[in-house]
């Protein structure tokens, strides 16, 4: 019976970032009796600018499950260590540094936000330990616990990578159990709502159970099971890079008439990108926006095949590593994977829509430029959910959270704070604490954090320091 085929055959089509974390990862955690081809579909380099230059600290994590580690991140590519985001000249001026953290603390069941106000503090800058490192422009790897075994005042700091997609990508090696086949996607064949083979440019004909489509926006193999365009914003990106070496832990996003640009620090020079509406700036374009389904028939749609999204955060790389995750903990039992389908697309949807939510957050403010690009981005109607986060902190500083999100309490509790949103109230909870002893636990954990921080070296240093431990440990 068709249900009880296993899957026998992938083949993964595309080329670029996207394809070759896909790739590396289904190499290392597929079964060996799933063979996996790969069929390149054209030149996405250019495309690729639209992951962005950072990570989040999941990076790490999904490194490893590809079978890339630290050691080769570090050693064999340009890629730098990073507390975040600063955001600089938001509109009014409006600067913050969008810092990587774990969980704030709770005291006696009230979210650690809540406090600041009634303490008198004047925002959370000072306790957050990777935005006051970035800002020194120091780094060392998060520990976790001092000698004697007290939390140490960095433990609570999340870091991610600075990186350039095109050298990015080569970390994730393809080789091994996956065929690369020679030649270039030309078309695809369909019957009755499924892929039934693709033809490559010599006229040969390759089949697979389940075909992977990472051919970039074109969405080559997606595009012709499902007429599915997405309806957002055009953007343009344009990026070159500029000699510097200092390493700073952080990228910096400046607004402009035209839209944005960003600086992100490398090993040896920094990448400048820049960010507008289409047709403004000279560089590849892309329509944002998700398409309805990203697994269609016997087609996924991994990466920008199935979503893009603008780089004004991590999410990009977020969703990529989410997307590649989500087809491993769903991947089919056998060739007939409908259960399977409907249960990506539901996550799938989930997952873009929630991080569409934080990314239109930048915008939801009345004193940013004008201009296409900005016009554009405050054009769309905010979200019932979006304004249920606004409202709800706005008013009484709750953080509303909807499951599984890709950004976290935290991020966003910077954000609205970085934005100028401060709450009109707070939990009444919290005025039950002593608010003396309160206002002494924040100031010990400020000193702590500023005590801290302020004996690391400096990025640049730390990562000669580290590539040397590296390499003597190898050797």
């Amino acid at each position: 019976m068709a249900d009880r085929v296993p899957i026998g055959q992938v083949l993964v089509c595309g080329n670029g970032l996207a394809a070759r974390m896909t790739l590396a990862a289904l190499a290392r955690q597929l079964p060996p009796s799933t063979a996996i081809a790969w069929v390149r579909a054209g030149e996405q380099e250019a495309s690729d600018l639209f992951y962005g230059t950072v990570t989040g600290p999941s990076a790490y994590a999904f490194n490893l499950s590809a079978g890339v580690d630290e050691r080769q991140v570090i050693l064999d590519s340009a890629t730098a260590f990073s507390w975040g985001t600063r955001y600089a000249s938001w509109g009014a001026g409006r600067s913050w540094m969008q810092s990587l953290a774990l969980p704030f603390p709770v005291m006696d069941g009230v979210q650690f936000h809540q406090y600041l106000g009634l303490a008198g503090a004047g925002g959370i800058d000072p306790f957050v330990a990777g935005l006051q490192a970035a800002r020194r422009g120091v780094f060392v790897h998060p520990p976790r616990a001092a000698a004697n075994g007290t939390p140490h005042p960095l433990s609570r700091a999340e870091y991610g990578y600075q990186f350039d997609p095109a050298d990015y990508a080569r970390l994730f090696a393809v080789a091994g159990r996956v065929e690369q086949v020679a030649g270039t996607l030309a078309s695809v064949a369909v019957a009755d709502g499924r892929i039934t083979g693709v033809t490559l440019d010599d006229g040969r004909v390759v089949t697979a159970d389940l075909y992977v489509d990472v051919s970039g926006s074109e969405a080559r193999l997606l595009s012709a099971v499902a007429d599915d365009t997405r309806d957002g914003r055009g953007i343009a990106i344009a990026a070159r890079d500029l000699p510097a070496d200092d390493q700073a832990p952080l990228r910096t996003i400046r607004a402009t008439a035209q839209g944005w640009e960003s600086d992100t620090p490398l090993k040896g020079r920094t990448r400048r990108t820049v960010v507008g509406a289409a047709g403004v700036i000279d560089g590849p374009q892309a329509t944002l926006g998700r398409r309805s389904r990203a697994w269609v028939g016997n087609g996924v749609a991994i990466g920008q095949a199935a979503g893009v999204v603008e780089p004004l955060t991590p999410a990009p790389m977020l969703l990529l590593e989410r997307d590649i995750e989500r087809l491993l903990t769903l991947f089919p039992v056998s060739v007939d994977h409908r259960v399977e389908a409907a249960e990506y697309n539901r996550r799938f949807a989930e997952d873009h829509d929630h991080a569409a939510l934080f990314q239109q957050a930048f915008f939801a403010a009345d004193d940013l430029p004008d201009g296409p690009y900005w016009q554009a981005a405050q054009a769309d109607a905010v979200p019932e959910k979006l304004a249920r986060k606004l409202t709800m902190f706005e008013r009484r500083g709750v953080l509303v959270a909807y499951d599984l999100e890709p950004f976290h309490p935290e991020d966003w509790l910077i954000l609205h704070l970085g934005m100028g949103r401060r709450p009109a109230g707070h939990d009444p909870l919290a005025a039950r604490a002593d608010r003396a002893q309160v206002a002494r636990f924040l100031s010990n954990m400020a000193s702590e954090i500023e005590q801290g921080v302020a004996t690391l070296p400096p990025a640049r240093i730390y990562r000669t320091q580290f590539e040397d431990y590296l390499r003597k440990a190898a050797s």
